[in-house]
Order: structure tokens, then C-alpha cells, then sequence
């Protein structure tokens, strides 16, 4: 009970203090003490202004650079697509031109049949050199027959075939052995592929100069003759060597092939597709 006096006497102690505060205020008794409480609060609040506003003004910034990187990360989104998607059409235009040569080298010479087809895979290492197409069996292709670019130079062979795909062996693989000659002198040799996809031109007897095409000769009966195939780069040796050094460069850039043609109407007499 006594507790219960104290609380209610506090109770009403603060209701009529409120009450007088009120009424004082109304008639302008507090006034003074309002100004001196205003001019004591002043320098207070100024302080407080000083610390929070940087603080505030902090928080905006922060605010305002996260949206800028969500803006950066959204225009970087989108360049990246359109990078990709110029790529895509770059890609397509390299493919419709491959096809267009393709094209033209088929219907300018009806003696020989061809078959386009894609390149669906590239096997790549020091000492190979494999692509394999989307065309195979059902399509004529058989192992051994000569393959081409969309120019009409050599490029390989076929070395297996599926109903549905063939694989090419690439005149760049280790395991790549073509009878050729200098289209212009005749001088024979043999265009050989070598480690980290290089070509040479072995076994010539004869004068060759940088600049030269090499074709195939049809010797051995593994290739039809006259195909380009390469031109002569760098020549190493002496007249006293009896082979000279002959580096070559294929006429067309293997690794970016996209389109080939496979020559069906050529059938190899013999097949030494392991040597």
C-alpha cells in the first residue's frame, strides 16, 4: 500500500507540473528560459550537425557508388553481348564466304565431284593434327580420298569414316606423308608434316627457292595430281648438301577451317594411311 501511495503521488506530481508548464508557457513565463535553454542547445547541435552531416553525406555517396557499379555491371553485361554477338556474325560471314568458294570451285569444274561438309571437332597436340566433318559414309565418302579447302588446296585425308562423319588427317599431323612437287620446275620430294604442326618438303634434289608452290605429283597413287598445297618459306643447305632444308606454309590457315570439300570422284589406288 505504501508503494502503491509513492507511485500515485508520483503520478499526479508529474501531471501537474506538466499542467503548470502548459499553462506557464501559454502566459509567456517560460519564455526566458526558453531562450537561454535555445542559446545553451545551439552550439550542441551544431556540434552534433558537424559530425553527422560527412557522416550522412557519406552514406549518400556510398549509396550513389553502389548504383554506379550495378549501372557498370549492367553496361558490361551488355557490351559483352553484343562482342559476342558480333563475334557470332563475323563467324557466320567467314562461313557464308567459305561456302561461296566451296561453291564455286564445285560448279566450275564438273569433271570432279566434291563434298561440302562442316568441321564439327579439332584434335590438336605437338604431333596431331585431326579434324573430323559432319559427312561420312552415306554421303560417298570412303577412307583415303583426298580432302580440300574452300580455295581447292590440300588439306589432308580421310582416314576413318562413320555413316554419318569422316575424319581428316591434316597435312600438318606428324603421320603425314604426300608425294608433291614444285608446281613450276617439277622438282620432286615429299610435303611432310612435323612437330607442333610443321610441313617440309624432303628429298629434293634440285633447286628450290622461297616463294615456290609445291602440289601433289599423283606419284603412288595416293593423291590426284596438280592439288596446291603449300608454299616454300625458307630454304636451308649448300649445293653440296645432297637435300637441302625446305620449311613450307600451308596456302590456307588449317585452324580456322570451317567448310571443306571432299574430292568423291578421286579414289586412291593405294592406301598407306598409317605410314
Amino acid at each position: 500500500m505504501v508503494i502503491f501511495s509513492r507511485y500515485s503521488w508520483w503520478v499526479a506530481a508529474m501531471i501537474g507540473l506538466a499542467l503548470f508548464l502548459t499553462a506557464a508557457g501559454q502566459v509567456g513565463i517560460l519564455g526566458p528560459f526558453q531562450n537561454l535553454f535555445l542559446q545553451a542547445a545551439t552550439p550542441v547541435e551544431k556540434a552534433f550537425d558537424g559530425i553527422f552531416r560527412p557522416v550522412a553525406s557519406l552514406l549518400s555517396d556510398f549509396d550513389d557508388l553502389r548504383s554506379l557499379q550495378e549501372e557498370n555491371r549492367q553496361l558490361r553485361l551488355e557490351n559483352e553481348k553484343l562482342q559476342n554477338r558480333v563475334t557470332e556474325l563475323e563467324l557466320d560471314a567467314a562461313r557464308v564466304q567459305e561456302l561461296e568458294k566451296a561453291l564455286e570451285i564445285t560448279q566450275s569444274d564438273t569433271s570432279q565431284q566434291k563434298v561440302a561438309a562442316n568441321v564439327v571437332s579439332h584434335d590438336s597436340s605437338p604431333f596431331t593434327d585431326v579434324i573430323s566433318i559432319d559427312r561420312g559414309s552415306n554421303d560417298g565418302i570412303q577412307p583415303g580420298m583426298n580432302v580440300l579447302s574452300s580455295q581447292g588446296s590440300l588439306i589432308g585425308t580421310v582416314t576413318k569414316v562413320t555413316p554419318d562423319h569422316s575424319f581428316i588427317r591434316l597435312i600438318t599431323d606428324s603421320k603425314s606423308k604426300v608425294n608433291a612437287q614444285v608446281r613450276d620446275t617439277q622438282v620432286e620430294g615429299i610435303v611432310k608434316g612435323g612437330p607442333n604442326r610443321t610441313i617440309t618438303f624432303d628429298l629434293a634434289q634440285a633447286e628450290v627457292k622461297v616463294g615456290d608452290v609445291i602440289v601433289t605429283s599423283g606419284l603412288g597413287g595416293n593423291y590426284q595430281a596438280g592439288i596446291p598445297i603449300a608454299r616454300v618459306t625458307e630454304v636451308k643447305g649448300t649445293p653440296q648438301d645432297l637435300f637441302a632444308e625446305v620449311k613450307l606454309e600451308p596456302l590456307v590457315r588449317l585452324s580456322t577451317v570451317q567448310t571443306v570439300l571432299v574430292l568423291t570422284s578421286f579414289v586412291p589406288q593405294r592406301l598407306d594411311l598409317d605410314d
